[in-house]
């Protein structure tokens, strides 16, 4: 559709590397045909639109300004404009949205279609796309700020136009932690002599590695990096005290590159070193962590 002769003014997010999102702004001049969009498509109607037909019923649409277009994916649509207009065409990436229909509701992405419709006015939304296309605008390459504004616009559309409500309760002390981040711990305690990266985490877990560092962070209340850092500290701190392990070892057995770097860490977390902590008796000095209590 963008590729039409009478598209013109047109800006886009092309060459900045955008993962979870493209965006782009133009003027349309009248025209006819009929399209099949990849991604989940948010048609901004800066003017209004007269002449959108429906595929099937053959019926005429007018859009006001200030109005969006969902365009599901996968679905063609015919459109006919009348008159020319101004819009931003919002692609966000399918992935995305399978992705937060898991996060926000614990449903796969074929319980939470993208249903193509018509909203007469969203100011939420219409918010979020400008902060993308002041970001276009100002050639912001990293693609960070994007993947949560992709994010949060996945979830406003599923929690206020579908109605879906979060299954995802906070995790207090204590508390039942979901199975996808139990499945990461578990990995994580099994691995801990090897490298192991947020994507060896995710696919232990049956997960994207986005949704697992969301959900690991809100439900144990840190990174699964900084989780992986301190189960790691914790099982040398086991060995230091309960064996007679060289230390050199025992920072090679926790997955630490060799003894400065689990020096250096006792430092930082624990402010002492490993020699330090192996001559203490009586006294342990522990960096808890969540426990990972499975559901039943």
């Amino acid at each position: 559709m963008l590729k039409l002769a009478g598209v013109r003014d047109k800006e886009s997010s092309d060459g900045l590397n955008w993962r979870s999102l493209y965006l782009s702004s133009q003027t349309e001049a009248p025209f006819r045909g009929s399209f099949v969009a990849k991604d989940p498509l948010l048609v901004f109607h800066r003017r209004p639109i007269i002449g959108y037909l429906d595929l099937y019923r053959r019926e005429q649409v007018h859009a006001p300004t200030g109005s969006v277009r969902f365009i599901a994916p996968g679905a063609p649509f015919e459109v006919e404009l009348c008159e020319p207009t101004d819009t931003v065409h919002l692609y966000l990436r399918r992935e995305v949205w399978d992705d937060v229909a898991l996060d926000y509701s614990g449903a796969s992405s074929s319980q939470v279609p993208f249903v193509s419709r018509l909203v007469e006015s969203e100011q939420v939304l219409f918010a979020l796309a400008g902060a993308a296309l002041a970001s276009m605008r100002a050639g912001v390459a990293e693609p960070s700020f994007t993947d949560h504004l992709a994010h949060s616009i996945a979830a406003h559309i599923m929690g206020t136009h579908l109605g879906v409500r979060s299954s995802r309760r906070p995790v207090g002390p204590g508390g039942t932690l979901s199975p996808e981040v139990v499945r990461a711990i578990d990995y994580i305690n099994a691995n801990l002599d090897r490298s192991i990266a947020l994507q060896d985490m995710a696919d232990a877990a049956y997960r994207s590695a986005s949704h697992l560092a969301r959900v690991f962070a809100a439900e144990t209340g840190m990174p699964p990096h900084r989780y992986l850092i301190n189960a790691r500290l914790q099982r040398a701190q086991q060995l230091l005290s309960r064996t007679d392990q060289p230390i050199a070892q025992i920072a090679f057995d926790c997955g630490f590159s060799h003894q400065e770097h689990l020096t250096r860490t006792f430092r930082r977390l624990l402010n002492t070193t490993p020699a330090a902590y192996r001559r203490e008796t009586g006294r342990i000095v522990s960096y808890p962590l969540p426990s990972p209590h499975r559901q039943t």
